[in-house]
């Protein structure tokens, strides 16, 4: 029996050892990865927001409350087919912003589809990546940076984020850490300055010019953007913009065409920080806790069967060597 135990403490030791390397190196990059049938709905909300209305009969700025809904939707075959093609994990997602303001009028509405590594939230250029803000006239796009989320083990650090809008990235950089409600998150901010993004016909009076013809005008457009990001799982858990867009004539602003400040609502902050508070925990302890105890544990386990097995085996050839008296020896003399 002696024997035995030290055998079973080292067996027991080795395969903690295995567990914990599987639930780091094999667990967890199964674990970490964005999901490949992605079914979101996320709001965003403006309170008196500044917008250009283009009804004929207006043509100017009205003040109006907007909610911004986004639908975003997994293309499983897709992502399936992207993934064997390349060796990793490659997510893609399809998306649909409707913004609608408090008069029940559609201000806007765009898809988009992206396709991004599912562990580090990075654009991946395939999969018929597409921009859509005129219905049915899409245009192909090569997307860089973030796209949807941060990486899994989000860093304190600057990471490039992608603006449809402008075409290009801006680095998101990191600020501090902090909390929303109590979920502890980092918070980043991207700020893309004034820039051109186009032009568009508009009424002369539009932009103060005279005459009845149509002039051109730049489209100028500028974003300041702020994300707080549970760092485990890379999720945006709230997320603020403020946005605003001009037409100038030769650099001189002529008419604001956007200007609100959206976020997400109360009730969508509260659903993501339920729904990922539990995911980080675990994901910590898959690539953390458990794998640090049942490293520490496995160790301890080998070393003490290691021990005693030593100790029985000097043990036993002092057993085997030993010799007993019982003081029954005797000699008998015959006369």
């Amino acid at each position: 029996m002696r024997r035995v135990v030290p055998a079973v403490l080292v067996g027991l030791g080795v395969f903690l050892l295995v567990a914990a390397a599987l639930l780091k190196f094999y667990a967890y990059p199964k674990l970490a990865v964005a999901p490949i049938d992605q079914n979101s709905e996320t709001t965003l909300t403006a309170e008196d927001a500044v917008i250009f209305d283009t009804d004929p009969a207006m043509l100017t700025e009205v003040v109006v409350d907007l909610t911004a809904v986004s639908t975003t939707r997994g293309d499983v075959d897709a992502s399936r087919e992207a993934s064997d093609d390349r060796g990793e994990d490659i997510r893609v997602w399809a998306d649909t912003q409707t913004i609608t303001s408090d008069d029940g009028v559609v201000r806007s509405k765009s898809r988009g589809r992206a396709a991004f590594d599912a562990f580090t939230g990075e654009a991946v250029d395939c999969c018929g990546s597409f921009s859509e803000t005129t219905e049915d006239e899409r245009t192909s796009v090569v997307r860089e940076g973030l796209v949807y989320k941060f990486p899994f083990g989000t860093e304190k650090e600057t990471y490039d984020w992608w603006d449809g809008t402008a075409g290009t990235t801006v680095p998101a950089e990191f600020v501090e850490e902090t909390d929303v409600d109590g979920l502890d998150v980092y918070k980043f901010e991207a700020e893309l300055e004034p820039t051109v993004v186009g032009t568009r016909e508009v009424p002369a009076s539009v932009v103060g010019e005279r005459g009845s013809d149509s002039i051109e005008a730049d489209v100028v457009y500028a974003n300041k953007r702020t994300f707080f990001v549970e760092p485990v799982t890379g999720a945006v858990i709230d997320r603020t913009e403020e946005q605003r867009s001009i037409l100038a004539i030769d650099g001189e602003e002529r008419a604001t065409t956007t200007e609100a400040d959206l976020s997400f609502t109360d009730e969508q902050v509260a659903k993501n920080v339920d729904e990922y508070e539990s995911k980080a925990s675990l994901l910590s302890m898959v690539n953390g806790l458990f794998p640090i105890l049942g490293l520490v544990l496995g160790l301890i386990l080998i070393a003490l069967g290691l021990v005693l097995g030593r100790r029985d085996a000097a043990a036993a050839p002092a057993r085997t060597g030993a010799t007993k008296d019982d003081g029954t020896h005797r000699e008998t003399t015959k006369v």
